[in-house]
């Protein structure tokens, strides 16, 4: 379990790195954007498309993040209130409805990948809309990873007590 520990921790490092070139990849995309529409007076589609491109990995990819940190807004407002059994039944049914929630993810993702590997962005024809849904797959498959590895360490722990 300790590998897997280690591995779920560099993913969240390399996500957390690729969040962070995404938003300065969005920022220089709306600064040439800004500047292109001042000086030129027109717009290009591709940069508009190239950013809501990015901008739906960086939200997908951001909950990796906030779900590895426990930072997500859940059952918050339950959990202070409870201890005991209670708290724990509350977190076990949080892991739980996460890890369902990943693989939905990650089966609406290959449910969708005929279709949407076949269609292409109107500014860029080399590029399939693909790329857009991978980011989905991608936090589905840890979110489903991550609640099982803690469930799994939740379970062990009890069973040392």
């Amino acid at each position: 379990m300790h590998a897997v520990k280690k591995l779920l921790d560099l993913f969240v490092r390399l996500v957390s790195t690729l969040l962070m070139c995404l938003v300065s990849g969005i920022v220089l995309l709306m600064l040439n954007e800004l500047v292109l529409r001042n000086l030129l007076g027109k717009s290009f589609r591709g940069m508009t498309e190239l950013a809501g491109f990015m901008f739906l990995w960086m939200a997908f990819l951001g909950v990796i993040v906030l779900y590895d940190q426990n930072r997500m807004i859940s059952l918050d407002m339950f959990f202070v209130r409870t201890r005991g059994k209670v708290h724990t039944i509350l977190w076990v049914v949080h892991k739980v409805v996460a890890a369902v929630l990943g693989v939905i993810m990650v089966i609406a993702f290959l449910g969708l990948y005929p279709y949407v590997s076949t269609e292409y962005y109107s500014s860029m024809p080399s590029f399939a809309k693909l790329w857009q849904y991978v980011p989905m797959a991608i936090t589905g498959g840890f979110l489903c990873i991550k609640s099982l590895y803690d469930l799994v360490e939740k379970a062990r722990g009890e069973r040392r007590r």
